[in-house]
């Protein structure tokens, strides 16, 4: 990945991309937000996730990413993977987290427990719950709901004596 004093003018890049075609960068921001399917896979397949995140704004790519992948055919997704890691890395500072389609529209601390689950992978739901300062009922909830989802995955350990469901996402 390239750092971000070496990302090219818009022009550049969108002869890369999309060839012959001049491309204004209002227009691809449009198109892209919309999940046009000859922008969308052009982009994806062709840029770098550096330059994508520039050229689309960081906070746009936070919100629009996980609708923006769920529009990828199935040929596409393969290349996504690294869009995926850096949209994991802006929203949680981890790797871990997956972009779902529901993201954005969880409850607030199911959100916030997700992703205290993808920064620290490996915690007990009491460990969890202490982090987030929850009552454990509602924490093992979420975990439970997270679980059921397919969000999270959990791993029966007995450390000291005490059995423990670590908690990963998925």
């Amino acid at each position: 990945m390239k750092p971000r004093s070496e990302i090219e003018p818009w022009e550049v890049v969108s002869k890369k991309v999309y060839w012959d075609r001049e491309v204004a960068l209002d227009k691809w921001r449009k198109m892209l937000s919309v999940g046009h399917p000859s922008y969308l896979p052009d982009a994806v397949a062709t840029m770098e996730v550096v330059e994508f995140i520039h050229f689309y704004g960081a906070q746009r790519f936070v919100a629009d990413w996980p609708a923006l992948r769920a529009s990828l055919s199935a040929a596409a997704i393969g290349q996504a993977a690294t869009y995926d890691m850096a949209w994991s890395r802006l929203v949680s500072g981890g790797w871990n987290l997956k972009p779902t389609k529901d993201f954005h529209t969880m409850p607030k601390r199911r959100k916030q427990f997700l992703l205290c689950v993808a920064r620290s992978p490996g915690k007990s739901i009491y460990e969890l719950a202490k982090d987030l300062g929850l009552q454990y009922r509602r924490a093992h909830e979420h975990a439970q709901r997270l679980i059921n989802e397919g969000k999270l995955r959990a791993a029966e350990v007995v450390e000291g004596g005490h059995r423990k469901r670590k908690l990963y996402p998925c």
